[in-house]
């Protein structure tokens, strides 16, 4: 292999961030889509939290992501019968703690915000209806097959291609096959507890642009974001036994879901008596998109193989109560990439080679270390979403009880807060990628952003 070339399976929001981490690197890439566009408009909304928007500011994005998202400084939170339960200000504490307050966007603008932040060479790079079906690894490098018969050579391969991953099955098989032992995934890694429902439709009264609110009851809790012109719910329901299998939902099942919840109120009237209520239903009703989709949970135990490394939902599944998915897929890519480039500033000040790369084991070793950077930091937002979900929907008297009379006391909020960023000020940024620091808050960060008067050393020049 005379050149050094990373492919990346999956052009979400975590392929997309790690085509801007390679083409900063000076690294030759392509990503392989399998959808028709790399930018659709389709799915619900994310949330960018501080740590997301943090490495988002350092790729010179912030401006155009403030434009094109909204704030969000506290949730309301109401029962199943309207009533207020008192409102969350853990956003609030956000942007005292690090300097912004959490974003909410379309998964549509982030993409095209992404997609437009490159340049022209790199958009090159990015291909879509090209379907994965086939990863083979050798000595000197790895080799992919698309669907459409085409095949694309490079050095490693980035599954960064959701909790579906194709990458990861091919990954685990490979594994498998391997004649030398080595921990397996297991072929479902993932537990689905919950199922949801999204609907997005026009923002109109008593909905406000700019609502943030809970529904919080038995079995099922809801999530509005209100935007100018329309408006997302993300509606989370409670299985009645946890299932390892996936399921495509139909017009069908959403029908018996919104027969069954419904009724429930997107924001009431504060006493649960008289004044205006607007329900799951009438959202339903104005819809003009709509889905279900199982909600997975889980982490893997081995994020890599060979030459083959995963990143995102391919490696993790959070429910979206806290939404902390996208935010930890983006910081996924930063670990994975300052892993590569202490990789290559090892091998270079070694050879004296400016053009040199690092061999597999190199590469394996690197893989191994970024896992260990991000495994248990994973672990923890993985619990703390599962418990948040929990919380919400009721699953027991405990939860409930804490729901109502614990996470509704301001001061309580903010002692949880605080101690969740300590941790949240270790988060990493690009350590080659020079910035402007744009966070700022009570807790400094424990890795700077790296100044534009020093020059960055690059992995490999063009």
């Amino acid at each position: 292999m005379s050149a050094f070339k990373v492919i990346v399976v999956g052009g979400g929001p975590v392929g997309l961030t790690a085509a801007h981490s390679l083409s900063r690197a000076n690294l030759d890439f392509v990503v392989l889509e399998s959808r028709s566009k790399i930018v659709l408009d389709a799915g619900s909304n994310l949330v960018l939290l501080p740590i997301g928007l943090r490495v988002l500011g350092q790729l010179g994005l912030l401006p155009v992501i403030e434009r094109v998202s909204s704030p969000m400084s506290r949730f309301k939170r109401i029962d199943h019968e309207g009533r207020n339960i008192g409102d969350t200000l853990w956003f609030t504490y956000f942007k005292e703690n690090h300097g912004a307050y959490p974003r909410v966007i379309s998964r549509h603008d982030l993409m095209q915000t992404l997609y437009d932040g490159l340049p022209a060479e790199a958009q090159a790079k990015l291909l879509p209806n090209k379907k994965v079906v086939d990863v083979v690894t050798g000595p000197s490098g790895v080799k992919v097959t698309c669907a459409d018969g085409t095949t694309y050579e490079g050095a490693v391969v980035v599954g960064a291609d959701g909790a579906h991953s194709k990458v990861r099955d091919l990954m685990r098989t490979a594994a498998l096959q391997s004649a030398t032992p080595v921990e397996v995934n297991d072929a479902k890694p993932f537990l689905t507890s919950y199922r949801a429902m999204w609907v997005r439709f026009p923002t109109v009264a008593p909905v406000q642009p700019g609502d943030a609110s809970e529904t919080h009851g038995y079995d099922c809790t809801l999530q509005l974001f209100a935007g100018e012109d329309t408006s997302v719910i993300g509606i989370y329901e409670r299985l009645d036994e946890p299932t390892r299998d996936g399921v495509r939902y139909t017009q069908a099942d959403e029908a018996q879901f919104i027969e069954r919840w419904g009724h429930l109120p997107i924001v009431g009237s504060g006493s649960g008596k008289g004044g205006p209520k607007f329900t799951i239903g009438d959202a339903y009703a104005n819809r003009t998109q709509a889905g279900m989709v199982n909600l997975e949970e889980g982490i893997l135990n081995r994020w890599s193989w060979d030459r083959i490394v995963l990143a995102g939902d391919a490696a993790h599944k959070f429910t979206p109560s806290t939404g902390a998915g996208c935010n930890n897929g983006i910081v996924d890519v930063v670990a994975l990439a300052n892993e590569m480039y202490h990789a290559f500033r090892e091998v270079r000040g070694a050879s004296g080679d400016a053009t040199a790369f690092p061999d597999r084991d190199r590469l394996l070793a690197a893989f191994d270390d970024y896992q260990q950077v991000r495994f248990d930091t994973v672990k923890d937002g993985l619990a703390a979403a599962s418990q948040a979900t929990g919380s919400a929907t009721w699953s027991d008297m405990t939860h409930r009880f804490v729901d109502r009379h614990i996470l509704s006391k301001p001061s309580l909020q903010k002692f949880f807060a605080t101690w969740n960023a300590r941790a949240l000020a270790r988060t990493p940024v690009f350590e080659y990628v020079e910035g402007e620091e744009h966070m700022v808050g009570k807790f400094p960060w424990a890795q700077p952003i790296r100044e534009a008067t020093a020059r960055a050393e690059p992995a490999q020049a063009t």
